[in-house]
């Protein structure tokens, strides 16, 4: 017990330290924090549970910073319970136990996610935790009682689809695997308890997407298919997941792997292996077709990730010694990688390059204009990064209240949660825009003039982009309702 706390504390300090000093603020985490401006069931691109969770921790007696990831180190810390308690109905000895939770804080990927705050998080804890449950009803007897395990499941299924709708990968597969291997449990009253309460728990997204037209499912079905194709995307995703989830493990293969393990295992804990087993499968699968119709992205193999570690520590020859080592060896490099620039490397070798120095350009912005009452972008990153650190006086989530803004409308963009605000469909005294000169925005403006440029500077003083800064004065909305209307 020891050791796993041990192995645990140096696993938290990875991330505190990752999330405090180290990863700069992703866009998908400022445009979530902003979203509180205006509250709702739901959103245009994500579910609202990572929003309403950041509402919770908000207080001034925070840093900022520590108000919008605070719920992702706790969800990190809970993923890690949940995932040892997954491997033990699974008939995981202690050894074994502690090689997981090796595997887990050192596993690029997991470190990554725990870090910030976006939905990628909650995903990893709500698939463990109906992985939990689920196996928690195997290792119950034939007559035994098992509704509350399956409202569990339920539960965990619909917060996390209101996290992430890629959640419902889990739910699916598990339906094939009761269908061919345990078609007793649809005779319980127990899977429909949970699925009814997996549909209470996600009543606020029914709700909000029956009021707007089922946008967000429509967004979501939007990824599934992409104008961007390759036969190679089929398979390219593979190293770039093995690499993430657990790298240098990866060298276990040559002589590192037991071919076979001879343990006696009790019925139930077969059963939850070889689901686990037939899930992981079938999510590779999922994703070699998935790759025929667009780009996987990183991100989106997550749920993979945890069984890799599982099948990693199950086979794995090495003494726990050495695991630590090649642990501690695989955080180093992945400090060494989110920040080559302390290495003497430039920015070529920056994989963050995209996300840093963004909140010192808002800064300059803010020094060229002032105050601002709305702001426009051309692309929705740029406007949460602005509205995320545009300096304000006010605390908490009033910070978020003003400025407010949209991003320019045009027929070539996907709506993102900013255009139902309706910003641009009210007149304004002032618009502060951020982005190249737009002549649909100019054309509505009394007068549009340049006040200057901001500069994305990297840690080692390079430039990566600039930007002009506009400021519009006496806007008109009524020409922008047409434009407005074609991207719904």
């Amino acid at each position: 017990m020891q050791v796993r706390l041990l192995i645990f504390c140096v696993g938290l300090a990875t991330v505190l330290g990752l999330g405090l000093i180290g990863l700069p603020v992703h866009f998908d985490e400022a445009q979530y924090a902003t979203w509180q401006a205006y509250p709702d069931l739901s959103y245009q691109t994500k579910g609202p549970f990572v929003t309403f969770v950041q509402s919770l921790t908000h207080h001034e007696y925070l840093p900022h910073l520590v108000q919008v990831r605070l719920s992702a180190w706790f969800a990190w810390a809970g993923s890690g319970f949940l995932f040892l308690w997954l491997a033990h109905l699974a008939g995981f000895d202690r050894i074994q136990l502690e090689r997981l939770l090796i595997l887990y804080v050192a596993s690029p990927m997991i470190l990554v996610i725990g870090s910030i705050h976006t939905t990628d998080v909650w995903l990893l804890f709500f698939l463990l935790l109906s992985l939990c449950a689920f196996a928690s009803i195997l290792h119950c007897r034939v007559n035994q009682h098992t509704e509350l395990w399956w409202m569990l499941m339920g539960g965990a299924l619909g917060l996390g689809a209101l996290a992430k709708l890629s959640i419902a990968l889990i739910p699916i597969v598990l339906v094939l695997w009761i269908v061919v291997r345990a078609p007793r449990l649809v005779l319980s009253p127990g899977p429909y308890l949970g699925l009814l309460f997996c549909t209470f728990c996600m009543s606020p997204w029914i709700i909000w997407n029956e009021a707007n037209g089922f946008s967000h499912l429509l967004h979501e079905f939007s990824h599934v298919n992409s104008e961007d194709d390759s036969i190679t995307y089929i398979v390219d995703w593979i190293p770039s997941f093995l690499l993430a989830s657990a790298p240098l493990t990866l060298w276990a293969i040559f002589g590192g792997i037991r071919r076979k393990y001879d343990v006696d295992f009790t019925e139930a804990q077969d059963s939850v292996r070889e689901m686990l087993s037939f899930v992981f499968v079938t999510l590779i699968i999922f994703f070699l077709i998935k790759g025929i119709f667009g780009k996987v992205l990183l991100n989106w193999t997550l749920p993979m990730a945890p069984f890799l570690l599982m099948a990693l520590a199950n086979r794995l020859r090495w003494s726990e010694g050495t695991l630590m080592a090649v642990g501690l060896s695989q955080i180093l490099i992945l400090i060494a990688l989110l920040f080559p620039y302390s290495l003497g490397l430039s920015m070529k070798y920056d994989a963050l390059q995209k996300l840093r120095g963004w909140d010192q350009t808002i800064e300059q912005a803010f020094e060229l204009s002032g105050y601002a009452k709305v702001i426009t972008a051309d692309h929705y990153s740029i406007l949460a990064w602005a509205l995320y650190f545009w300096p304000s006086e006010k605390a908490n989530i009033e910070r978020y209240q003003l400025p407010v803004g949209q991003v320019i409308p045009g027929p070539n963009r996907r709506k993102n949660q900013y255009d139902n605000w309706g910003i641009l469909q009210e007149a304004h005294s002032e618009i502060i825009h951020i982005g190249e000169y737009s002549e649909p925005l100019a054309s509505r403006c009394e007068r549009f003039q340049e006040l200057g440029r901001i500069s994305q500077v990297m840690p080692d003083g390079t430039i990566r982009s600039t930007l002009p800064v506009f400021k519009c004065q006496k806007f008109s909305p009524i020409p922008f309702l047409h434009d407005i209307e074609r991207i719904n």
